[in-house]
Formats: C-alpha cells, structure tokens, sequence
C-alpha cells in the first residue's frame, strides 16, 4: 500500500494586535475643530455683515445749528462768562445747556472742536442725551474696519471724571438696525470724547467743575463751591 502522505499541520499565525481604539481625546480634538471652524466662520461673516450692514466709507453730515447768529452770540457771552468765572474760582450759578445750544457750541466753539462733526444732541430727557454720532471705527478699537465710518444714532451719557470729561454710548443703531452687542461692548468702553484731553484749556477748566448732568431736559454743568476763606 502506497505510503499515506501526512497532512501537513498549519503553522500557528502571529496573533494580530487589536486594531486601536480611537479615544474620547481623538473626537473631542475632532469636534472642537469643527466647532472652532464653525465660529471662524460665524464671525467672518458676522464681520461681513457688519461691515456691510453698519459701516459706510464717508462720515454722515450732521444739520446745521438751529439758533441764529445773534442767539449764538449770546449764548457765547453766557459760556464765556461762566467758563472764566470757574477758571478764576468765582462762584456762579450751574450753567444749563439745551440740546440746540450743546450743537451751537460743538459747532463754534474752538474747545471743543474735537466733537464737531463726530456728535450732533437730538434731545436730552431722563439722564440721557439722545443724538447721532460719526467716528472712524478704527479711532474706537475696532482695526479691522479700518477707513470705516460709523454713522448711528443712539443714546450718551457725557460725565466729568478726575477731570476728565467722557461721554460713551449706551445704545446705537446703524442704518436702522441695533449694533450687534459684540461690537456694542467695545465701543461703550470708549471715550468719544477723548480728544478733548489735548485741549489745555478744556483740561484747566475740567478742573473746577464738580458735575455734568442731564437734568429736566438739560446739560447742567455744576462748578465745585468756591472754598471758604
């Protein structure tokens, strides 16, 4: 009898190593790219919209003054007269300003030029003043609009601190629509005002006034009390 071939016995394989897991670590690296990207491009395009929506490449022309060449005239005497009052440390009463006299001054008065055409009052109620703005969004912190206007309207508060006179926004809207809160939290931190600090003179006469309110529909600016002898 022919002599059985031996069935060869199959030589044991290398066990294979288990294919590796991929960890939490791995999707959570994975989903917060995602979401990472989703917010770039949630913000590139809140940034179009923005520029688009709210921003425009000349500043707004705000209205002329509505009080006449002979009301401003007086009106000037009366601002002159406190204003060297307080820079001589005479005691006089507050001086009350309306919103048509605010835009006279801003519009004639060399002190304070570094509001004029950036700051039109509409009306001054509760301890707001209501009234339209025009700045170059670069001049409040915002870069990326650079050589972009901000023409909106919304309510100010304007103060005198350390000596120092400020007046922020409080809420504003461009073309019609409220600006995005984003934004808005940048430029309340501003100081629209912030030009008037090179002004020696503003800054002499700062440092004699106690307050700046709105108060019954006007700006009252009240001088600190003359120290007894």
């Amino acid at each position: 009898m022919d002599e059985q071939q031996k069935t060869p016995h199959p030589q044991p394989q290398a066990p294979q190593p288990p294919k590796a897991r991929r960890s939490c670590l791995f999707y959570g690296c994975l989903s917060g790219f995602v979401l990472a990207l989703l917010l770039l491009l949630g913000v590139a395009l809140g940034l179009r919209r923005l520029f688009t929506d709210f921003t425009d490449s000349k500043p707004t022309t705000f209205p002329p003054p509505k009080l006449s060449a002979s009301e401003i005239d007086q009106l000037r005497k009366r601002v002159d007269t406190f204003r060297d009052s307080v820079r001589g440390g005479k005691a006089i009463p507050p001086l009350s300003l309306s919103a048509d006299e605010i835009n006279a001054l801003v519009a004639t008065d060399s002190d304070l030029r570094g509001l004029r055409n950036r700051f039109w009052a509409a009306k001054l109620e509760g301890n707001k003043i209501s009234g339209q703005l025009s700045v170059l969004l670069e001049d409040v912190g915002i870069q990326r609009f650079k050589g972009r206007y901000l023409n909106a309207s919304g309510t100010f508060d304007l103060s005198v601190h350390n000596g120092v006179v400020r007046l922020t926004a409080n809420d504003l809207a461009g073309k019609g629509r409220p600006l995005p809160q984003f934004y808005m939290e940048r430029i309340r931190t501003q100081n629209l005002a912030q030009s008037l600090k090179s002004n020696p003179r503003v800054l002499v006469a700062m440092d004699w006034i106690q307050s700046i309110e709105v108060k019954d529909g006007k700006l009252v600016i009240t001088p600190k009390e003359k120290p007894t002898q």
